[in-house]
């Protein structure tokens, strides 16, 4: 009996590592305690950080392309698995500690109803950016007019259906306005696109028998 306890606590432990991995919570959890809250903050301070909300794990393949790109402008982020409906209460506190913890700009995501980044946006100043996913009754519309249709005096800002890329592009434009390295890494980020539509041009008109 004893070993069977000394089991399931193990296993425990192990699910909620894992929880923790997947959830994001910030790359520096492994450096710092997670008690340690207010020497995060000040590390994150330094960079700018994001906070992605999800409704739930299952969704979060509509979302994980904000953490990638974020990533990839070096822009720390954490994902936090909050319900607007399931859990009001984690919401709530959640909402409550934004500010707190350093949080500068949030990306929330949900369907159907897709009452959370409203939720949130009424209840913070930190500019809220909406992601509307797909669903499986009305192709993510629902969402999208859920979410685009704030009250007046309570904006977030809607990106399109499942558009989580642009999203964090949008982020990291905000962030810009306080951190400036990021400006020239969105100006990098211009160039870039500037130069995959010149290769995919000249691509296409090397080939035989192609014509505007």
């Amino acid at each position: 009996m004893i070993y069977e306890i000394i089991l399931i606590s193990n296993i425990i432990c192990l699910l909620i590592e894992s929880r923790f991995s997947k959830m994001g919570y910030f790359e520096m959890a492994k450096k710092y305690n997670m008690a340690d809250r207010e020497n995060a903050r000040k590390k994150l301070a330094e960079f700018g950080a994001v906070s992605i909300a999800v409704p739930s794990l299952k969704l979060f393949e509509h979302i994980a392309d904000a953490r990638t790109i974020l990533d990839s402008f070096g822009v720390q982020n954490e994902v936090s698995i909050i319900a607007a409906h399931w859990a009001p209460k984690k919401t709530l506190r959640y909402i409550a500690e934004l500010e707190s913890r350093g949080i500068e700009v949030i990306i929330a995501g949900a369907d159907g109803s897709a009452h959370l980044p409203g939720m949130i946006a009424s209840l913070t100043n930190i500019p809220v950016i909406g992601v509307p996913f797909k669903g499986a009754s009305l192709d993510g519309m629902d969402s999208l007019l859920s979410i685009v249709q704030m009250p007046r005096g309570v904006p977030v800002g809607t990106m399109a259906i499942d558009s989580a890329h642009n999203a964090a592009i949008f982020a990291c434009q905000i962030l810009s306005l306080k951190y400036p390295h990021l400006k020239s890494k969105l100006k990098e980020h211009k160039e870039m696109l500037e130069k995959m539509v010149q290769l995919e041009d000249t691509q296409f008109n090397k080939q035989p028998n192609q014509s505007r």
